[in-house]
């Protein structure tokens, strides 16, 4: 490779990974409070508001319940990374659906997921979040071990209107 070709491919690595460091936000920095963002939105399920604004085949009865994400003003949705700071908002369907909340964390803008650091939601305290999530879970284990071998699991109880 001549010295003209080497520059030239040097300059484009370069242009290539700077534009593309935006895309990781959040994957990428090992100390992640350098880039926390904060969002505000409406608690809702994913599922039941694809399945109404798109027709999309949700089925929340199964395969373990209602999945709680943010939904922006603009109309964009963000789902939750399901670690021990996320699952009791993902599983806290009942208590929190519906509700606004301020959402601080690690966005990974190409999976449209936020790994919560905090969140506050308006009415709900995180006691009431925990009990909620740690109930849901119960119900869950239950639907779970009760399923047959190549079936799909029986519905919970009524489907929540959301």
């Amino acid at each position: 490779m001549n010295m003209q070709a080497t520059s030239k491919y040097i300059w484009t690595v370069l242009l290539a990974t700077l534009l593309a460091a935006p895309v990781y936000a959040g994957g990428w920095d090992k100390e992640k409070g350098l880039d926390t963002v904060t969002l505000k939105g409406e608690l809702i399920c994913v599922g039941c508001s694809l399945k109404k604004l798109s027709g999309a085949n949700s089925q929340c009865k199964l395969f373990g319940g209602h999945d709680v994400g943010l939904k922006l003003a603009d109309g964009t949705f963000w789902n939750f990374v399901n670690n021990a700071t996320g699952h009791d908002v993902i599983r806290a369907h009942g208590a929190v659906i519906g509700k606004t909340a301020i959402v601080t964390g690690w966005i990974y803008p190409n999976a449209h997921m936020i790994e919560i650091e905090s969140i506050k939601v308006k009415g709900v305290t995180p006691d009431e979040i925990a009990k909620a999530a740690w109930e849901e879970d119960q119900k869950v284990a239950r639907q779970l071990t009760e399923r047959k071998v190549g079936e799909p699991p029986v519905p919970m109880g009524k489907d929540h209107k959301h």
